[in-house]
C-alpha cells in the first residue's frame, strides 16, 4: 500500500500539473479539481485506517491519494477520461459522479462490515450539494439509527456549480446535521467547480469512444436446470427464495420481515431479512454496498410504480458499477419487481403500473419476466448463478 503522508503543497503540486496537462490539450474531459482544503483532509485521513472504504465523488483526486492511490496510476486514469470514475477495490477506494447515490451505498458498506463482526469502517465525502437532496438523509438516519460504522464526510464550499446555499435554500442555507455520522467542515476552493479557466484546442485533443474507455461487459453465458414444468408460480417463487435462503442470500426491502414478502419468504430465516424504512433509493444503496462485502443482497420491490423513487440507484449504479470500474467491484444484486396488475381490490393507476418496457431500455443489466414456474426458478437460479445483478420481473396476476 502507498499510503504515505502527503504534505499540502504536494496535493496542490499534483492537481497543479493535472490542471497544466488539460491546458496541453491532453485532457478532452469532464474534471473536478481539488483545492483549498488540504490541512482539512490530511487531518481526517489520520484516523482512515488501512482496509477501511473511501466513498468519493467527482472531485476525487485528493481522496485518492490520501488512500494511497499511487500518484502516478490516478494520473494515467485521469489521462484516460476517469477522474470521476476512479476505483481501487484492493484500497476499498470507490467513486461515483452522481453524488446523491454513494451514501446509501456507503451505509449498506457499514451494515455489512457490522454483521461480520469487522473492524473496518466506511468514509464517505460528500459535497454540500449533496444535501440537496434526501438520499444523504435517508442514510445517515439509517447508520445513526443502527450505530452502522460509517462517517459521512461534508466538504461544505458553499457552491454548487455557481450558485451558493443561500441562493438554493434561503435562510436555511447553513444547515446543521443533527446525527454524530455527519461530520462537516468548511473551505473555500481553489478551483472552478469543472476544469480550470481557459479553454483548449479541443481539435488537438483525443477523445476516445464509450466502448474504449468503458468497455463492455461479456454476456453471462448460463445453462438451464431441469424444472418441473407443473410446478406453479407462486410456488416456484416460494421455492427459489428458500433456496436463495438457503444459500445464505439476505433480503431487503419494506415488508419482508413481518409480510414475508406476499408469503413468499416464510421459509426464511428471521436474521436474513433486512425490514427497511420506506425508503426505495436506500434499499437498493443498502444492497449495492452489502454486496461489495460478498453477501448475495435480494431486494423485494412489491410494485413497480414504487421502484422509480430508486432509479437513480438502479440506473446509474447497479447497472454501471462494473464496467465504469472496469470490472474492479461486482454488484451480484438481484431485484425483484413485483408488478401488482392485478388483486381482488382495484389499487388505482398510480399502484398498479408494468415499467417492463421502461426498464429494459434503462438498463444493460438482464430484466427478466418469467411466465409460469418453471421459468421462474431458472430465471433467479441464472441470477443467483451470476456474480452480476439482474431484475426480474413478477406479476401479481401470475400468482
Amino acid at each position: 500500500m502507498d499510503k504515505r503522508n502527503w504534505t499540502p503543497e504536494e496535493l496542490i503540486a499534483f492537481e497543479d500539473r493535472i490542471g497544466d496537462l488539460y491546458l496541453d490539450n491532453k485532457l478532452p474531459f469532464l474534471f473536478h479539481l481539488s483545492g483549498g482544503n488540504e490541512e482539512q483532509l490530511i487531518e481526517i485521513f489520520k484516523d482512515v485506517k488501512e482496509g477501511d472504504y473511501v466513498i468519493s465523488n467527482h472531485r476525487s483526486h485528493y481522496h485518492a491519494l490520501l488512500h494511497g492511490i499511487p500518484a502516478d496510476v490516478l494520473e494515467d486514469r485521469i489521462l484516460n477520461g476517469r477522474s470521476m470514475f476512479v476505483y481501487d477495490r484492493e484500497r476499498n477506494f470507490f467513486c461515483s459522479a452522481i453524488i446523491g447515490g454513494t451514501p446509501a451505498i456507503a451505509a449498506g458498506i457499514a451494515l455489512a462490515l457490522k454483521k461480520k463482526g469487522s473492524d473496518q469502517k466506511v468514509w464517505c465525502f460528500i459535497g454540500d450539494g449533496t444535501e440537496d437532496n434526501g438520499h444523504l438523509f435517508e442514510a445517515a438516519r439509517y447508520v445513526e439509527g443502527y450505530d452502522l460504522p460509517c462517517t459521512f464526510v461534508v466538504e461544505a464550499n458553499d457552491r454548487s456549480v455557481e450558485s451558493t446555499n443561500e441562493e438554493r435554500w434561503g435562510k436555511t442555507a447553513h444547515f446543521e446535521w443533527p446525527f454524530k455520522c455527519v461530520k462537516k467542515y468548511q473551505y473555500e476552493i481553489t478551483y472552478p467547480h469543472a476544469r480550470k479557466p481557459g479553454m483548449i484546442d479541443l481539435s488537438k485533443a483525443i477523445k476516445k469512444t464509450d466502448d474504449e474507455y468503458f468497455p463492455p461487459l461479456k454476456p453471462f453465458v448460463y445453462e438451464p436446470v431441469d424444472v418441473d414444468p407443473s410446478i406453479l408460480y407462486k410456488d416456484a417463487v416460494e421455492n427459489v427464495m428458500t433456496k436463495l435462503g438457503e444459500e445464505g442470500a439476505v433480503f431487503i426491502g419494506y415488508n419482508v420481515a413481518r409480510g414475508d414478502a406476499m408469503g413468499t419468504l416464510k421459509n426464511v430465516h428471521a436474521e436474513q431479512k433486512i425490514e427497511t424504512p420506506v425508503a426505495e433509493n436506500l434499499m437498493m444503496g443498502l444492497a449495492i454496498g452489502m454486496s461489495f462485502e460478498g453477501f448475495k443482497p435480494v431486494v423485494y420491490f412489491e410494485r413497480h410504480d414504487f421502484m422509480m423513487v430508486a432509479m437513480d440507484a438502479i440506473v446509474n449504479h447497479l447497472d454501471k458499477i462494473e464496467r465504469i470500474s472496469h470490472g474492479e467491484f461486482k454488484v451480484p444484486v438481484i431485484v425483484r419487481a413485483v408488478s401488482a396488475d392485478s388483486g381482488p381490490f382495484y389499487s388505482g393507476i398510480t399502484h398498479s403500473q408494468d415499467f417492463t418496457a421502461m426498464l429494459k431500455t434503462a438498463v444493460t443489466i438482464p430484466v427478466i419476466e418469467p411466465t409460469n414456474g418453471e421459468e421462474v426458478v431458472n430465471a433467479f437460479r441464472q441470477a443467483a448463478m451470476s456474480d452480476r445483478p439482474a431484475i426480474i420481473i413478477e406479476k401479481k396476476s401470475r400468482y
